[in-house]
C-alpha cells in the first residue's frame, strides 16, 4: 500500500467514524425519533379531520375515496406539475392551495410543524 493509499484510508475510516458516531441523525428505530414522528402522525390526524373555517370542509369530507382519496402514495407523486399554480409545486404547497382554495383556510407556514404533520398523517393512509 502506498503512503497515498494508506493517507486516503486513513482519511475515509475517520470520515466513517466521525459521521457514525456523531449522533447528529437519529438511527432508524431511534426512539426519541420514532415518538416525535408518532407525535407528528397524531397531530395530522387532527388536522386532516380539522374544518379549517367555521362550517367549512375538513381534508376528509373530500378526500376519502374514489380518485381524490389521499394516500401515502398519492403523496410520493409531489413534486409534480400544477395546472392550478401554472409550476411544480411540492405536496406542501399542494396541500395549502386545498386549505385556502377548496376549505376557506388560512395557509399555513411552508414547512411548519402544523403542516408537516398533515403530511406525514396523510402518508400513512393507504
Amino acid at each position: 500500500m502506498t503512503p497515498r493509499t494508506r493517507l486516503l484510508t486513513l482519511f475515509l475510516c475517520f470520515v466513517f467514524a466521525a459521521t457514525f458516531f456523531s449522533g447528529s441523525t437519529p438511527a432508524e428505530g431511534d426512539a426519541k425519533a420514532d415518538e416525535a414522528l408518532a407525535e407528528a402522525v397524531k397531530e395530522g390526524k387532527k388536522l386532516y379531520f380539522k374544518s379549517w373555517r367555521k362550517g367549512g370542509k375538513s381534508c376528509r369530507a373530500c378526500h376519502t375515496r374514489g380518485p381524490n382519496k389521499l394516500t401515502g402514495e398519492r403523496l410520493k407523486e409531489y413534486p409534480k406539475y400544477d395546472k392550478i399554480f401554472r409550476k411544480v409545486v411540492s405536496a406542501q404547497q399542494k396541500l395549502n392551495q386545498m386549505i385556502k382554495g377548496k376549505s376557506g383556510g388560512e395557509e399555513l407556514e411552508l414547512g411548519s410543524e402544523e403542516l408537516n404533520a398533515l403530511e406525514a398523517y396523510i402518508s400513512t393512509l393507504k
